[in-house]
């Protein structure tokens, strides 16, 4: 069954303000070395913010995420 079709997981709305920040510079194609730079935080707080992200959306990788988040905000 492709993604799309068994995404059942919360809206953006689920995300904290900071991971929305950190999901953003990931669908920009930043790295999570990257997104810590350009936040003026640690990789560790980024990494940890990703397995929130991760959780909260029920995927098991960074693309999976971005798409649905990108679904999250076009129906949210």
């Amino acid at each position: 069954m492709p993604a799309s079709s068994r995404f059942s997981g919360p809206t953006s709305e689920a995300l904290t303000p900071r991971e929305h920040e950190v999901l953003r510079w990931i669908a920009e194609g930043k790295g999570n070395r990257e997104v810590a730079k350009v936040l003026g935080i640690s990789l560790r707080t980024v990494e940890k913010h990703m397995e929130n992200i991760l959780r909260k959306f029920d995927v098991d990788n960074r693309t999976a995420a971005v798409m649905a988040w990108s679904r999250g905000k076009r129906h949210g």
